[in-house]
C-alpha cells in the first residue's frame, strides 16, 4: 500500500521539504473583493501581505482548489 501525504497550502511548508517528502500541496482560495487567487501559485505571500495593507477590502478564503495542484 502506497500513502501520499496532501496538505492544503496554509501549512505554508518550505519548497525544500515539500519536494523531499514529495508532498501535494493543494491550494486555498483566497478572495479580495472580486478577485480570487490560488494562494502560492496567483498570489505569493509577499503579494497579499501588500494587498492586506493597500485593500479597503478584507481578504477571504474558501476551500482548496483542487483544480491544479503543485
Amino acid at each position: 500500500m502506497t500513502v501520499k501525504i496532501v496538505i492544503d497550502s496554509v501549512a505554508d511548508l518550505p519548497s525544500d521539504v515539500v519536494k523531499e517528502l514529495g508532498i501535494t500541496v493543494v491550494p486555498l482560495g483566497v478572495g479580495f473583493g472580486t478577485e480570487v487567487y490560488r494562494d502560492g501559485i496567483d498570489l505569493t505571500a509577499e503579494q497579499f501581505y501588500d494587498k492586506l495593507r493597500h485593500s479597503k477590502t478584507l481578504p477571504v478564503t474558501s476551500m482548496p482548489l483542487l483544480l491544479e495542484v503543485r
